[in-house]
């Protein structure tokens, strides 16, 4: 069985202070972006079990939360299925509208570019205290594995951190895609793996 609060407190811990979760949670404290975070994460969990997968690293300290291609985006009912769409009630309307606008702008090009076979890797999130074990490269394999044996030939992320950039390189993805987001002026970068 898939603890779901624990993941959710794990990816919270892992996004703190990552750059979209700063700028759509922006005016909080640290606290309550770990609060909201944790919200979000679970949220996110709900619609990754139910229209993709979860993969968790053995220890607890780590989780990746993948889509079906079919399922990405996610369709309406879809999100109503998982509990996003009740996210404005429990997050606030502005950060919505930030995070959406953020998400959105950066996915547009995996909607426009990825073929019929791919395999969305949504969240990727280690605690700090376990970074640097290797927690990433099992998740992506292990991710990578599952979606393989489901029929998936490509496998598309996105980032905001040039130090991930290297270490999903190293794990056989490719930049795609780099740009600045009109919405956050955050810079994003599109990757992909094939086969």
């Amino acid at each position: 069985m898939v603890a779901l609060d624990a993941i959710a407190r794990t990816l919270a811990q892992a996004f703190l202070h990552y750059p979209c979760m700063k700028y759509a949670f922006d005016g909080m404290t640290e606290a309550e972006r770990l609060e909201k975070l944790t919200i979000l994460e679970r949220t996110v969990a709900v619609a990754a079990l139910n229209f993709g997968g979860i993969v968790e690293t053995k220890d607890g300290n780590g989780a990746l939360l993948w889509l079906a291609g079919k399922n990405f985006p996610l369709s309406l009912e879809q999100s109503e299925q998982s509990g996003i769409t009740e996210l404005p009630a429990l997050l606030g309307m502005t950060v919505i509208q930030r995070f959406a606008s953020h998400t959105r702008e950066g996915n547009n090009y995996v909607v426009q570019h990825a073929g019929k076979t791919m395999g969305w890797i949504w969240v990727l999130g280690v605690a700090p205290e376990s970074q640097g074990k290797g927690h990433g490269r099992y998740l992506v394999e292990k991710a990578v594995a599952d979606m393989r044996a489901q029929g998936m030939t490509e496998f598309w992320l996105v980032t905001e951190s040039e130090v991930n950039v290297i270490i999903y390189k190293k794990l056989g993805f490719q930049v795609m895609h780099e740009h600045v987001l009109f919405s956050s002026g955050i810079r994003k970068w599109t990757m992909k793996r094939q086969g």
